[in-house]
């Protein structure tokens, strides 16, 4: 049977309909969130943007299960090619590393939000009193206070660890009861996940960025219609 020149149309729609949902969680979280992260000290995200964000990472993680049955269960282009062996595999790693890293970060984010009790805050309406969340402690919006504590692996110099200035930044994970931080005690999971969700993030708008250039250069370079396999139309055509 004939090899299709596009992808099957629900693939086609899955594939846009994350595209849209992971760029509205990037801003958020590197451009909304993360310089609250950066400047240290005690704040609060609002409830409602914060909600959102849980919201689309869990529609993404749902739309990411979907789409890789549906690519299982249609026919395919043939792989595309740049011309070059060297660049063929590296744009094959390039996707696996996306599909990889948007799984990633949305389950460790998932994660984080219910060790911290954010997600049933949200959703549920419930969560337990252990997690005191800055200003109005268990606030859903709310983070940890710095003070006295072992400060946070620093990733990337994104804000977790020691600022300058003797600044502690974004750290605190004290052990006592109703104590600030995140529950689990001092080396609890959710103090490694928040910087590890954030640098994964960056890391994905890198692979994005790649993912894009090379698809412009396949279109407009190459002049091989590579955008037009990703979109609606004759599946021959």
């Amino acid at each position: 049977m004939e090899t299709p020149k596009r992808y099957h149309p629900v693939l086609v729609t899955l594939h846009w309909l994350i595209v849209l949902l992971v760029f509205i969680n990037l801003f958020l979280g590197l451009f909304i969130f993360e310089p609250l992260l950066r400047g240290g000290g005690a704040f609060r995200i609002p409830e409602s943007t914060l909600a959102i964000h849980m919201a689309v990472g869990i529609v993404i993680l749902g739309l990411i299960v979907v789409r890789f049955f549906v690519r299982t269960g249609t026919k395919k282009p043939a792989a595309a090619t740049s011309g070059n062996k060297f660049f063929d595999v590296l744009a094959r790693v390039v996707h696996f590393a996306l599909y990889f890293f948007v799984f990633a970060t949305t389950v460790i984010g998932l994660v984080f939000s219910i060790q911290t009790d954010r997600l049933q805050r949200a959703f549920l309406g419930g969560g337990s009193s252990r997690f005191q969340g800055g200003p109005g402690g268990g606030n859903l919006g709310g983070f940890p206070t710095p003070g006295p504590g072992t400060p946070r692996p620093s990733f990337g110099g994104g804000g977790f660890g020691n600022q300058p200035g003797g600044n502690p930044g974004f750290q605190g994970n004290d052990p006592r009861p109703g104590g600030p931080g995140f529950p689990g005690g001092r080396f609890g999971l959710s103090f490694i996940l928040l910087p590890l969700h954030l640098d994964i993030a960056i890391l994905l708008l890198f692979l994005i960025g790649f993912h894009i250039l090379a698809a412009l250069y396949h279109q407009f370079i190459r002049k091989d219609h590579l955008i037009g396999r990703m979109w609606y139309g004759k599946a021959d055509g």
